[in-house]
């Protein structure tokens, strides 16, 4: 009887926001291949049209199928939101998305003073798959909805700068609305957002939830497991950067590098 193969997966986002679902996933099946792309030259995903969204995933899908893949993490919200049906139409391979609050609305312990806001891009926020969930989901607008234009871009800025007291101070900026309005909680609607969750709650005063975990989870139940079942198994991690010329060259990574 040959040796089962590994697993392999691929995930996309603009930038390293999709590292804060990959930390997640490597936590529970350490064993997966993995083969990320970061759409630097793209970024960010959330000012571009819904059209833009559907090209450049359709792209970088026709790149991560260049290898055996079982499956592909749209490790981004604004893709889930204008792309991921059309991939799923278009490939015959399994995709799993982001939702912002879908979890938040129905795995966390709401308390009758608690009070809820989702924070996402621009694009994000005008997408026809948020809005149904909200109207599917939240129909009685129990949460605020703010977009934080911002946020993604002053994220990747600090993993380039590592710049604490600028992080802080442009926080304060973007994220004023937190204290004014007295929210208690803050639905990540971004992947990048998870990246510096401890910065947000530090300036902001309130709690941040992610759906990270949940993507994780979704995805291992897809490739037909529940739980780390690698035992001494190393896995890899392939990592590019796309370019302006939109030539993706894969280099070997240590997941320990990961912000």
């Amino acid at each position: 009887m040959g040796q089962k193969k590994a697993q392999s997966i691929g995930i996309f986002d603009s930038g390293i926001g999709g590292f804060s679902i990959l930390k997640k996933i490597h936590e529970l099946a350490p064993d997966l291949n993995v083969y990320y792309v970061a759409d630097n030259s793209f970024a960010p995903y959330g000012n571009k049209s819904k059209e833009q969204i559907i090209e450049r995933s359709l792209y970088i899908t026709e790149e991560l199928l260049k290898f055996d893949l079982d499956l592909i993490v749209v490790a981004c919200n604004t893709a889930t939101g204008m792309a991921i049906d059309t991939l799923r139409e278009t490939y015959d391979i399994p995709f799993v998305g982001v939702e912002p609050f879908v979890n938040a609305l129905s795995k966390h312990k709401w308390k009758e003073d608690d009070k809820g806001c989702v924070i996402t891009t621009d694009l994000m926020s005008k997408s026809e798959r948020f809005t149904s969930l909200i109207s599917r989901l939240d129909p009685k607008k129990h949460f605020s909805y703010v977009v934080t234009p911002n946020l993604a871009s002053i994220i990747e800025d600090f993993f380039s700068s590592k710049n604490e007291e600028k992080l802080r101070e442009e926080l304060n900026k973007e994220l004023s609305f937190v204290k004014d309005n007295s929210y208690s909680h803050l639905i990540l609607g971004c992947t990048h957002y998870p990246l510096i969750d401890s910065y947000i709650e530090e300036v902001t005063g309130a709690s941040t939830l992610s759906p990270c975990l949940y993507v994780a989870n979704r995805t291992l139940s897809l490739l037909g497991r529940e739980k780390d079942q690698s035992g001494t198994i190393k896995s890899s991690f392939q990592f590019a950067i796309s370019t302006r010329d939109d030539v993706l060259r894969f280099v070997s990574k240590d997941f320990s590098n990961l912000p």
